[in-house]
């Protein structure tokens, strides 16, 4: 089993320390039966006294809702991990199957990765990475001091359980030249943990040139200051893995918050959660094209718990700004209608609906991304590589490691089905956003058509249609919505 080296101060000890009622320990099995202990400790805030904080505190911390002892076992695909007292979340694990196959699918494609997870917490996302989609070398980075054992000690687990080649040519033959201490790293070099800011770390990475193949920046809220620095330390074509839990701004409550973070002016609209998937591939085109770089989704994920939006871009070099994707959103209060609007036709905002003289209905949004949620070829490609995995073939876990936890829910873990509606939606001619079959509803004044049987009609008429991976009880297509009232009506049972 590969094992690891401490360069600074000490945390392996050989048994508890009764005089740290704070420490937790936890024993890593080593293939030769021996044990190592290791000390996770709790992660506290800055102390307001000026004292520095060593991570270590004499009392025990109130358990918060988000977290879990040391002592629990998790499980996720097979990779086992801690969490300790580190921010961790059981849905997300839908967004790190996703981010796992990208990753795959670039290792096999380009013959290397190499990762960096600059906001890791206890470091599942990293240990996944190495052991299933094979990465080379993982940098995982957290700037709270005391998840470094904590992180450490899930990577060590995850190399030993992996059937990673030791020879393979995708392997650092150096170790990284950096201005920061790490804190453990891998003997054989596949991974190493640092507790620094990320922006420090990755502007580091930018200037010493040790750019990466995927950078996965997995902030909280709005924060999109890591977005720039991660695209610094990006390989040219490498992926970068984006996160935002800002609902608010999202659905139009807080404008000026979505303009000062993703350069977009949002106001409300009845498909919010897809634009806040638009809102966050915004926010990241406008940073590539200050640096001469141009992106475009892998996939795109929407999940209702927090909510969480997370997009996988690919970054390619752009000697020119692409606007052709890039452009604002019109939605009108009155029809119902959306239109995508041209930069080049900015003073021209009004619907269709209203007369001259009549005070324009339509809101004004963006800019945003107005293409694709996801690429066609790399959601065929992730999904050839569920299968190969076995990830797809009834996409439940073994009773032996299912937990005695809140039940995730069944949109997020058939893995197999989110594969399948994100291809529908990958079709280029789709309109922005999606239509809601109540509001169909609504306005044709009958029954709630059956989202299936509205497709296929749709689709008899012409008309591009899918399902939406946001919202089960709604349809994304090119159809006007009059018309889609219209034929929902058409094929509405007679009473």
């Amino acid at each position: 089993m590969a094992t690891f080296s401490r360069l600074v101060a000490v945390a392996l000890l050989p048994a508890p320390v009764p005089f740290l009622p704070a420490l937790q320990t936890c024993q890593n099995p080593l293939k030769s039966g021996h044990h190592r202990t290791f000390t996770l400790l709790y992660c506290r805030s800055q102390a307001s006294s000026g004292f520095p904080d060593d991570g270590i505190r004499e009392e025990q911390p109130n358990v918060g809702k988000h977290v879990v002892e040391a002592e629990k076992m998790r499980n996720e695909r097979g990779v086992q991990f801690f969490v300790g007292s580190s921010f961790y979340r059981e849905e997300s694990a839908v967004g790190r199957d996703l981010a796992c196959l990208a990753a795959a699918v670039y290792k096999k494609d380009k013959g290397r990765l190499h990762v960096l997870d600059a906001l890791s917490g206890c470091g599942i996302r990293a240990a996944r990475y190495l052991a299933h989609a094979q990465a080379d070398f993982v940098w995982a980075n957290d700037a709270c001091d005391a998840l470094d054992t904590l992180m450490a000690h899930n990577l060590s687990l995850a190399s030993s359980s992996s059937t990673y080649d030791t020879d393979h040519s995708g392997q650092p033959s150096q170790e990284l030249d950096s201005y920061f201490s790490t804190n453990f790293k891998d003997e054989n070099g596949r991974w190493q943990v640092t507790t620094q800011d990320a922006n420090k770390v990755l502007l580091d990475c930018y200037i010493r040139k040790n750019y990466f193949d995927l950078i996965d920046v997995d902030s909280f809220g709005s924060d999109s200051v890591f977005l720039g620095s991660a695209l610094s330390a990006l390989s040219y074509g490498g992926l970068i893995y984006a996160t935002s839990t800002d609902g608010f701004s999202s659905g139009g409550h807080r404008p000026c918050n979505a303009l000062a973070s993703y350069g977009a002016y949002i106001r409300p609209m009845t498909f919010a959660n897809e634009i806040g998937l638009r809102m966050l591939i915004g926010g990241v085109v406008r940073e590539a094209a200050l640096r001469n770089l141009h992106v475009y989704p892998v996939f795109s994920h929407y999940s209702f718990h927090g909510p969480v939006f997370r997009v996988m871009l690919r970054v390619l070099p752009s000697n020119q700004f692409l606007t052709k994707d890039y452009n604002f959103i019109a939605f009108c209060h009155k029809c119902g209608e959306t239109e995508v609007v041209k930069w080049s036709s900015l003073g021209r905002n009004k619907c269709s609906c209203v007369s001259s003289s009549s005070v324009s209905s339509r809101t004004l949004n963006g800019p945003l991304w107005t293409g694709p949620l996801h690429s066609t070829d790399d959601v065929k490609n992730m999904t050839e590589m569920a299968k190969s995995w076995g990830w797809i073939e009834g996409d439940l876990e073994p009773a032996y490691e299912r937990r005695r936890s809140p039940p995730v829910s069944t949109k997020d873990r058939n893995l197999k089905k989110l594969l399948s509606i994100m291809l529908e939606e990958s079709n280029p001619d789709l309109q922005v956003g999606y239509i809601e079959l109540d509001q169909i509803s609504m306005r044709s004044k009958g029954s709630t058509p059956k989202r299936d049987d509205l497709i296929v009609a749709l689709h008899q008429e012409g008309y591009a249609a899918s399902r939406s991976h946001v919202q089960p009880n709604a349809i994304k297509t090119n159809c006007p919505l009059g018309k889609c009232v219209e034929i929902s009506q058409s094929t509405a049972p007679q009473r």
